[in-house]
């Protein structure tokens, strides 16, 4: 082997490790950046929590600050999308990899921890989902509940006065016309 072709072996080297360290490195913002969401979507999931027993407490203080840490929430979940979006196109050539299939796309099997939080990423997405529907269907059922309640309230009466109350008849004096609707 020539001092030329060593130089070049040892370029290409330090150029595959290189390329592997920046994969580990990338790999592990991700793993960090999938930890940073889960933690997101679990402080959604109890503010679905604290809305609902708001709601139950009737306390409007509670409902209302459940509300505005639900929207400050999904922002942040948004924000952490786009993160994690970055970090796997970091990754991989082809941009809009899904997390679940980037495995194939690197060709490598992808390190244990970022198995374990994407696994966890997905269970926790599952079980806020599940909270939100609950949530849906308890404050429709109350805004239904609501409006009832308005209704009843502001139409001064249950129920229409009939023409003849009990007791009452007309008198049948046995005076009527009749018409005559071929004429």
């Amino acid at each position: 082997m020539t001092p030329q072709d060593a130089s070049v072996l040892e370029r290409t080297e330090t150029g595959r490790m290189d390329a592997n360290s920046r994969q580990e490195l990338a790999l592990g913002e991700l793993t960090r950046a999938l930890e940073r969401e889960i933690e997101t979507v679990s402080e959604l999931r109890e503010a679905l929590l604290r809305q609902r027993a708001g709601v139950a407490a009737d306390s409007a203080e509670s409902v209302n600050q459940s509300c505005d840490d639900i929207a400050r929430l999904l922002v942040a979940i948004e924000a952490a999308k786009r993160h994690r979006t970055m970090r796997i196109d970091s990754l991989v050539p082809e941009p809009g990899v899904s997390l679940d299939t980037l495995e194939r796309w690197l060709g490598a099997s992808l390190p244990r921890p970022l198995l374990d939080a994407r696994v966890r990423l997905h269970r926790a997405a599952e079980a806020t989902a599940r909270e939100a529907a609950i949530n849906r269907s308890v404050l429709s059922r109350t805004v239904e509940a609501g409006e009832a309640f308005l209704q009843a309230l502001f139409s001064g009466s249950a129920a229409p006065e009939p023409v003849y109350r009990a007791g009452e008849r007309r008198e049948e004096d046995g005076a009527g016309f009749l018409l005559d609707r071929k004429a």
